[in-house]
């Protein structure tokens, strides 16, 4: 049987980026490592994308320096061997185990903050009117709010600042993803951000509290601490993957219970399912869709030859729906067997073989915020579910899930007012 023939101007469709998933199949069924137009590869089996991430003899992160670091300036996610170990080690302790702990009340104080701001604004309209439904847009209402008024309390900054960073760090996400134009408009932002973090790095160094800049700012392992360009740079990467990634992730969570009602039933009957309904959002579409390496030396893969110097597209979207793992993986699916739904692994798998989501990556580069993310995906849903009654899709809405990317997004939903 002859091979379906891709036509290379689907990449760059409106199709695509609406539903990648058709594509990705033919590719992994037939093309597991594919050539694209630019020369770059897309590899998007499971297997080959977790082998590409743990072998970091022939695989480099630096590509992620000529997006992320060229507006954000150097960060751990751009460097391999010993520099990436040494940010890691610093940074890494802030953001897991019993450091989390200490944020949890943060988290729930700022969703609850949220969901009174936004129940008071409902009670105004219930009492101006004799009968009225409630809305809310998940991404503008609440997924763009909580993650940022959250980092902002990390970081010790003012709450008042809010609009200002909500201004900063859209524009610095599309200057990663975007043209020449939104990269300048990324760097000014990142510039702005980065003079209103000088004064206060100077004054944590000096009179250090507990927040996130002043740990950062006099963290130490085996003698090395991190540059004030390096704290300003890793405090850009985490407004933006803090920020941006946390909160398509909390809309992508709601938009998937609700477009599956069985799973929006069972977690309310059992809201300690949240943790498996966060963990299958991020496999069957999370906020990120792949990750990019560059070769090292030559390598071959499925009959193809990755030359030394070619960049590589690791396919999380294409790994996480390969059905040589996961039965039915286009189904999300709350209570399905072939899937470690527990704490996110750096290996990517359970003790017992049972395949996890890439959706934070995998190996050395594993997302050090993932524990965040999740506490705030799960807590912020669950406490908004409390509020809300009998949530549903606005009738002509088109809801759809997202990935990042730069056109606007939103998730409009009503409900039955109180």
């Amino acid at each position: 049987m002859s091979k379906p023939i891709i036509d290379p101007a689907i990449f760059g469709s409106a199709d695509y980026a609406a539903d990648p998933y058709p594509t990705l199949k033919i590719l992994r069924d037939h093309y597991p490592a594919y050539r694209l137009p630019n020369g770059a590869w897309m590899v998007t089996r499971y297997e080959d994308v977790v082998n590409i991430f743990r072998d970091t003899a022939n695989f480099s992160a630096s590509p992620n320096g000529e997006h992320i670091g060229a507006v954000f300036g150097p960060t751990l996610m751009e460097y391999d061997g010993q520099d990436h170990i040494k940010l890691r080690n610093i940074v890494a302790p802030q953001f897991v185990g019993m450091r989390l702990t200490a944020l949890l009340p943060t988290i729930q104080r700022n969703a609850m903050a949220l969901i009174k701001k936004f129940t008071e604004k409902q009670a105004r309209r219930i009492a101006g009117e004799a009968a009225v439904r409630g809305e809310i847009d998940i991404v503008d209402d609440f997924a763009t709010r909580l993650p940022l008024n959250v980092i902002l309390d990390v970081l010790d900054l003012p709450q008042e600042a809010h609009e200002m960073f909500h201004t900063w760090y859209p524009a610095m996400m599309n200057g990663i993803n975007g043209g020449p134009a939104l990269r300048i408009e990324g760097q000014k932002a990142n510039a702005e951000y980065h003079a209103y973090l000088d004064p206060l790095i100077d004054e944590r160094t000096a009179n250090p509290g507990d927040d996130l800049l002043s740990r950062l700012a006099n963290a130490e392992v085996d003698g090395a601490r991190m540059t004030k360009q390096e704290i300003k740079s890793f405090a850009s990467l985490i407004l933006v993957a803090g920020a941006e990634t946390t909160d398509k992730a909390i809309a992508n969570l709601w938009y998937q219970l609700l477009a599956n009602p069985e799973q929006w039933a069972a977690v309310q009957r059992e809201p300690e399912l949240l943790d498996r309904a966060f963990a299958e959002m991020m496999r069957v579409h999370g906020p990120a869709g792949a990750q990019t390496r560059r070769a090292i030396h030559d390598v071959a893969l499925h009959g193809e030859t990755i030359k030394a110097g070619d960049y590589v597209h690791v396919s999380l979207y294409g790994a996480n729906r390969d059905d040589r793992v996961f039965s039915n993986p286009d189904k999300f699916d709350i209570f399905r067997e072939d899937f470690y739904f527990g704490k996110e692994l750096r290996s990517g798998y359970h003790q017992s073989g049972v395949a996890g989501h890439l959706g934070f990556g995998l190996g050395a580069h594993f997302c050090v915020g993932y524990q965040l993310a999740r506490a705030e995906s799960v807590i912020g849903t669950k406490m908004l579910m409390e509020v809300i009654r009998n949530p549903r899709f606005k009738p002509g809405s088109n809801p759809m899930p997202i990935a990042i990317r730069v056109e606007p997004w939103h998730l409009p939903l009503e409900f039955d007012a109180a």
